[in-house]
């Protein structure tokens, strides 16, 4: 007679002793002559530990098919798929050939593609943008993110963040890829930046919750160098910082474009007083205020999501508008995730992180 077994698997027995390293998915089913095989082991005296280890299947699928004593599994319930284990590989292969997009003859909607792509690991996500990391660079990232891990949060509040962007009317939804877990890294699921639509150069800074002096590259000062970085930029983080010195040493943060980090630029500032902390080169995912730009530009989209051709001026007003709505919460919770941050690039041992 077989012996009793619990209802549930012993407690005492970790996971990875009752399921079998190459053992099939909990979800699997087995069919009539697996059954079939382990109702006659069991009925030779084997355990179900024992069965699940010699047939490699699940303890579950051993505690379920003795319980329900049928050979014959049982219809499975809801509708049957809709694509065959066949035309699921066409779809992996294509979908795995290039980046490029081209049409599928499939009657089926999207969300039973998903499900089909699903079951084979395959889930849709948001392709990261990310710069190119040598050696170098994560040995400098890591080196800060250790550096200041510990930091508190009214340090942080002295950072005087800084940074620009292009921002434009229109759509601004990230680009989904279909990508197994552990590939958000791989070169195909990664966007290249494409070229810039009709907008404006945006500069902008903030410390603690507080929004700080910002300001529009007007496209007749040409591009951003270190003339006129020291020109138009300089004089108004100075006149900021100076302004607030009585009730706070704020400290400048800006990162390492030519015109930002040039000889020039920097003896400018030095002879300011104003000495920027120490930046690592390739790390968007440090500073927060790049999610302030995502903001702006999701608010953007929302607001304004079919007016692709205003004027300059037009634009103008809008941007303005998103940084006026900027939440005041929402500037406190990118300060309060800068912990986390450093952590990150520290698990991440220097390298890309979710940021």
């Amino acid at each position: 007679m077989a012996t009793p077994e619990p209802t549930s698997p012993p407690r005492a027995t970790s996971a990875a002793a009752l399921e079998p390293s190459d053992s099939r998915q909990n979800s699997a089913r087995l069919n009539r002559d697996e059954r079939i095989r382990v109702l006659t082991l069991r009925d030779a005296g084997f355990t179900y530990l024992q069965i699940s280890q010699q047939l490699q299947i699940s303890y579950r699928q051993v505690q379920y098919t003795c319980q329900s004593q049928q050979a014959t599994p049982k219809k499975a319930r809801g509708n049957p798929p809709k694509l065959s284990e066949a035309e699921v590989d066409h779809i992996i292969e294509w979908i795995t050939s290039s980046k490029r997009t081209r049409q599928l003859n499939l009657s089926i909607g999207k969300h039973a593609l998903a499900r089909a792509l699903k079951k084979r690991g395959y889930i849709r996500c948001k392709a990261l943008n990310k710069p190119p990391l040598s050696d170098k660079h994560k040995q400098v990232r890591l080196a800060w993110a250790l550096e200041h891990l510990n930091w508190t949060t009214e340090q942080w509040n002295r950072i005087l963040w800084s940074d620009e962007t292009w921002v434009t009317l229109g759509f601004h939804t990230r680009i989904w890829v279909t990508r197994k877990a552990g590939e958000e890294l791989e070169e195909t699921c990664i966007r290249s930046s494409p070229a810039r639509k009709r907008g404006w150069m945006f500069w902008a800074t903030f410390h603690g919750n507080n929004k700080g002096p910002c300001l529009f590259w007007e496209k007749e000062w040409g591009t951003i160098n270190s003339e006129r970085y020291c020109q138009r930029v300089i004089p108004i983080i100075d006149g900021y910082i100076r302004l607030l010195r009585d009730d706070i040493w704020l400290q400048f943060m800006q990162d390492g474009p030519p015109g930002h980090a040039s000889k020039e630029t920097l003896e400018e500032l030095h002879s300011r007083g104003i000495y920027p902390i120490y930046w690592p080169a390739f790390s968007p995912d440090l500073n927060p205020i790049e999610a302030v730009w995502n903001w702006m530009k999701d608010w953007i989209q929302e607001q304004y999501p079919d007016d692709e051709q205003l004027s300059y001026d037009r634009l103008r007003e809008i941007v303005r508008a998103a940084w006026d709505a900027l939440p005041e919460q929402f500037l406190k919770e990118l300060i309060d995730s800068m912990h986390a941050r450093c952590q990150a690039v520290i698990d991440a041992r220097g390298g890309h992180t979710k940021y």
